[in-house]
């Protein structure tokens, strides 16, 4: 069993994409983070929506120069009073848009693709030209590192006739820049898109029956105590497919190798998934350890010879080798140690840092190991201070 990997190989955008997928995915987005007070739409016309008849749009398509254009995904939605497709006013068209990255020139790409959506529905025959054009609500979905920045309107991207005041720059110039920019701001597209943006809400708690918001909480665990209740919940999902998708992203975040993963990915219920970690976790301890211990074990044996060669006697040597491995043993599980704790309370494990540095008993780093794997970071700082007090007074 291999410990973490670098998360940059993760298959994360064909992983989300699977995902949402889902028709439920779509459905709780809009539910919980469309509407007021966290998105732009009044909780009415999300609830005028009949989800039932939510349905994924092809999302491929063929320019004028033969290229083939693939946007990420496009959805379709009645409202509760259509009867069927037939009229562009009883439905709404969702365009989908998946970022892990920032991308400032956002809006533009939103634009495109909405634009070529309504092409592909003329071309297919879903829409003729002179139907009016369904409504839009393009929602961009960004997983990425802080907040999600860039233009949410294209208008904004759009450069309006301006000069400022500068020596040789006439009065007459600024003023007829600024009256161009007022005649012709009513003429520039104003496309925009909602950007439902993971950072937010990455730290509250996990709504049960709402499958984007577990998939937020998912993906925003990082360590082992963070992942309990959203998979607690992930039982409960009414979709078993889609908490099946969830949970095997979320083995891959957790970067097990490929023969752990496949037999996590089998698994016939998630009622066995904690254990399964739990043993995960235990399994990269044992393996860091011995890694540890092994190369503290060499590094104390050289500095216990070289010790014992300056003292110039016998039995130096051999007490300097003694106290090598020991102190090798002992900075080998410190090591270990401060590398779990990190990966398992991340920032949080800070103070651990000096406080586990000052513990030289190996019997007692073997108890903050154990302390490791069950307490919280409060209790487990608490501990290991009590620890570093105890070996002071003695």
């Amino acid at each position: 069993m291999n410990p973490p990997k670098d998360s940059n190989r993760l298959p994360r955008d064909p992983a989300l994409k699977t995902i949402f997928s889902h028709s439920r995915m779509i459905a709780d987005a809009l539910r919980r983070y469309a509407v007021y007070p966290r998105g732009p739409l009044d909780p009415r016309t999300v609830a005028a929506l009949d989800f039932d008849t939510l349905e994924k749009l092809p999302n491929e398509w063929i320019t004028d120069d033969f290229r083939v254009r693939i946007g990420d995904q496009a959805w379709r939605v009645r409202f509760r009073w259509a009867r069927d497709w037939s009229d562009p006013r009883g439905y709404l068209l969702i365009p989908v848009e998946f970022q892990s990255q920032p991308r400032p020139d956002m809006a533009l790409r939103m634009a495109s693709y909405a634009l070529r959506l309504y092409d592909e529905l003329e071309a297919t025959g879903v829409l003729s030209r002179r139907m009016p054009r369904p409504a839009l609500f393009p929602l961009l979905i960004y997983n990425g590192p802080g907040r999600w920045t860039a233009a949410t309107s294209l208008d904004r991207l759009i450069a309006a006739p301006a000069l400022e005041p500068a020596a040789g720059v006439r009065p007459e110039d600024i003023e007829d820049a600024r009256r161009a920019a007022r005649d012709l701001s009513a003429f520039q597209l104003r496309h925009t898109h909602f950007a439902l943006d993971f950072d937010p809400y990455r730290r509250d708690d996990p709504v049960a029956d709402n499958a984007m918001s577990l998939q937020i909480a998912l993906e925003s665990a990082s360590t082992l105590e963070g992942l309990r209740q959203p998979l607690q919940h992930l039982r409960g999902l009414a979709d078993p497919l889609l908490a099946e998708k969830m949970l095997k992203w979320t083995l891959l975040r957790l970067h097990v190798d490929e023969e752990t993963a496949e037999e996590m990915k089998t698994m016939a219920s998630l009622d066995d998934f904690h254990s399964q970690l739990d043993e995960t976790v235990k399994g990269w301890t044992e393996q860091l350890l011995a890694e540890g211990v092994e190369q503290g074990i060499e590094q104390g044996i050289e500095r216990g010879i070289e010790q014992g060669i300056e003292r110039g006697i016998e039995q130096g040597i051999e007490r300097g080798i003694e106290q090598g491995i020991e102190r090798g043993r002992a900075e080998g599980e410190r090591t270990v140690l401060l590398r779990l704790a990190e990966r398992r309370f991340g920032p949080a494990a800070a103070p651990l840092y000096a406080l586990i540095d000052q513990v030289q008993s190996t019997a007692k780093l073997a108890e903050i190991g154990e302390w490791l794997l069950a307490d919280t970071i409060e209790q487990l700082i608490a501990k290991v201070q009590d620890a570093v007090a105890s070996d002071r007074s003695h």
